[in-house]
C-alpha cells in the first residue's frame, strides 16, 4: 500500500519551482457535474474532524469565464495568505492548512496560485482522511484548471481517495486515465502500485 504522505512531500519539495515557473461527511457529497450557468461555482469543503464537520463554501471561477484583464502578478498580501497555509501544511497541521487554503481561495479566486491552492487544500483533506473532500477538491481542480501543472498529481490523489473510499472502479478509472496522460515516472509508479493492489484484491 502506498504511504499516504509520499506524494504530498514530493509535490511540496517541488512547489516553489512550479509556481516560480508559472508566475512570472462527516464530509458532504457534492454533484459537480451539474454546474450552474453562472461563472461562479460554490464548492463545499469540510474542514472539521472527529464527530463534527463544519462545512465551508469556496467559490471557483472557471478560467474561460474570468474577467479580463487578469493580473500577471501576485500581490504581497495574497502571497502571505498562501504561504501561511502552505507553512501549516509543511508542519503537518493539516486542518489549519485546509482552513488557510479555504481562506485564500475565497479571497483570491482568480489568483495565479489558485490551482495550487486547490491542490494543497485537497492534500490537506486527504492527509486528515477527509477522502470525500479530497475527491471534491481534486475534481474541482481537474475540471476548472485543466492546464495546471498539478493536474497529474491531483488525478493520482483522486484515485487514491476513491481507493480509500472503497470506490474501486472509480479509483481504477482515474488511475488508468493517469497512465495514458502522465509522463512522470514517479507518479506513474505510484499509480501502477495502486492498480496492482486493486488487481490483487480482485478489482
Amino acid at each position: 500500500m502506498v504511504q499516504i504522505r509520499t506524494l504530498g512531500l514530493l509535490l511540496l519539495s517541488l512547489s516553489g519551482f512550479v509556481y516560480a515557473q508559472e508566475l512570472n461527511r462527516q464530509n458532504r457529497d457534492l454533484d459537480l457535474s451539474s454546474r450552474p450557468a453562472s461563472a461562479e461555482e460554490s464548492v463545499e469543503v469540510g474542514t472539521g474532524s472527529g464527530s463534527t464537520h463544519p462545512v465551508t463554501s469556496v467559490s471557483v471561477l472557471p478560467p474561460q469565464n474570468r474577467e479580463a484583464p487578469r493580473s500577471n502578478s501576485i500581490e504581497p498580501e495574497e502571497q502571505q495568505v498562501y504561504d501561511a497555509a502552505l507553512d501549516a501544511f509543511r508542519m503537518a497541521r493539516y486542518l489549519d492548512a485546509a482552513q488557510g487554503f479555504v481562506t485564500f481561495l475565497r479571497k483570491y479566486p482568480q489568483s495565479l496560485l489558485a490551482d495550487q491552492g486547490w491542490y494543497w487544500l485537497g492534500e490537506s483533506r486527504y492527509l486528515e482522511r477527509g477522502f470525500d473532500d479530497a475527491v471534491t477538491v481534486m475534481t474541482t481542480l481537474l475540471d476548472y484548471f485543466p492546464n495546471s501543472t498539478f493536474g497529474e498529481a491531483a488525478r493520482l490523489r483522486l484515485g487514491e481517495s476513491y481507493f480509500e473510499l472503497r470506490q474501486y472502479q472509480a479509483a481504477r478509472d482515474a488511475l488508468e486515465d493517469l497512465l495514458e496522460l502522465s509522463p512522470d515516472k514517479e507518479i506513474l509508479d505510484l499509480a501502477k502500485a495502486i492498480l496492482e493492489d486493486l488487481a490483487t484484491q480482485g478489482y
